[in-house]
């Protein structure tokens, strides 16, 4: 059964790895704590870090570069070793 309810399973993202872009602020930092919530396991992506922001799931990087780009996948690549989620803001 789906649940929209912002406290719902705890277990609806466990075990899956999820990039988000721009999660730092907003929208996309609401993004990162609900998949969190859900046990999912998190990086976000942004080109600046905002107060609060946790070090473990964060990857400081412009990825309207080619640089930016390389430097997460890498990131992605050395936590996760693949992707089951991509949330583009």
């Amino acid at each position: 059964m789906h649940n929209n309810h912002p406290n719902a399973e705890p277990t609806e993202f466990k075990g899956r790895r999820i990039l988000v872009t721009g999660g730092t602020k907003g929208i996309g930092e609401a993004i990162v704590n609900r998949l969190v919530r859900g046990g999912g396991d998190v990086i976000a992506t942004a080109r600046s870090v905002s107060p609060g922001t946790s070090a473990d799931r964060f990857v400081q990087a412009d990825i309207s570069t080619p640089e930016g780009i390389e430097t997460v996948v890498r990131a992605v690549t050395d936590r996760f070793k693949g992707l089951d989620k991509l949330r583009v803001r």
